[in-house]
């Protein structure tokens, strides 16, 4: 990942502009240029085909980023030359991803919504929608918005974490971020905690040992449930990103016993950067 345009889409929420200062404190310290961007509802006469709607639906998205530029203007401090706005039309959870994808963006920035169990189930929501569909690295800001300082990258035992673990280093590099690298192993039930923790493990061995290669940096192994473990090291270790890895697909919602990855997202206190497998 080389941060050379970033995508921040924001509802004007107060998440929202979280996120749009994280992407334009990413820009200054990087020098990418920032689209921020919008999604309105498309009226259900346009969606019916009615034609005298569509210079409604083009007069809306007008008016929509000049009030989104009045918005922004106080947080751009001297980038006015890096930041563009654009506004589409259509279900947010989709159409975010694919114009970040149209763009060409190589990050795409969205603040995170508290929101409960029920609230999940029956209005969706949008962060997870998006994580699940786009095909770019996704950073879900949760709180204020500033330059990461220490950035935590978990990672499991397949090929695929390699590519994780490389946009996670690539990224800590730009921001000048210190990075952390954890892995966790399953536990017998049979199994003492105090013996497990000191059984080697061949497999551990060589994913340590690819970790150094990759990053130089020593990978921590830890062992239980990989959700339960992932969020205690959040808790010692108080990184201001977590990076994941995120399969692609899936249904919308809270499933209890779904990914690692959507339940991270759902639970763990700081930000969240998701790397499509």
């Amino acid at each position: 990942m080389e941060l050379r345009h970033i995508v921040a889409a924001t509802d004007e929420s107060e998440a929202g502009r979280q996120g749009v200062r994280a992407a334009l404190a990413l820009s200054a310290r990087t020098g990418a240029r920032v689209t921020i961007m919008r999604t309105v509802a498309v009226r259900a006469a346009a969606l019916a085909g009615i034609p005298s709607v569509e210079s409604t639906v083009d007069d809306a998205a007008e008016s929509s980023v000049e009030r989104l530029q009045r918005w922004v203007e106080a947080d751009l401090a001297g980038l006015e030359s890096r930041v563009s706005f654009a506004v589409t039309c259509g279900l947010p959870g989709v159409e975010i991803g694919h114009f970040a994808e149209r763009e060409r963006a190589d990050l795409l920035v969205l603040g995170r919504k508290a929101r409960s169990l029920m609230a999940r189930l029956v209005v969706g929501d949008t962060a997870d929608a998006v994580a699940r569909r786009c095909m770019l690295p996704c950073l879900f800001v949760a709180g204020a918005a500033a330059l990461p300082r220490e950035i935590l990258v978990a990672i499991d035992g397949s090929d695929r974490a390699m590519a994780v673990l490389a946009e996670g280093e690539s990224f800590a590099r730009q921001v000048g971020a210190d990075l952390h690298v954890v892995t966790v192993k399953p536990r017998d039930s049979q199994e003492p905690a105090h013996l497990a923790a000191d059984i080697p493990e061949a497999r551990s061995d060589r994913l340590g040992a690819r970790v150094r290669a990759a990053v130089g940096r020593e990978l921590e192994i830890r062992r239980g449930d990989p959700v339960a473990q992932i969020l205690a090291a959040v808790s010692e270790r108080r990184p201001d990103v977590l990076v994941i890895g995120c399969h692609r697909g899936g249904p919308p919602g809270i499933i209890d016993a779904g990914s690692t990855a959507r339940r991270l997202a759902h639970t763990a206190p700081c930000a969240i950067l998701t790397v499509p497998l």
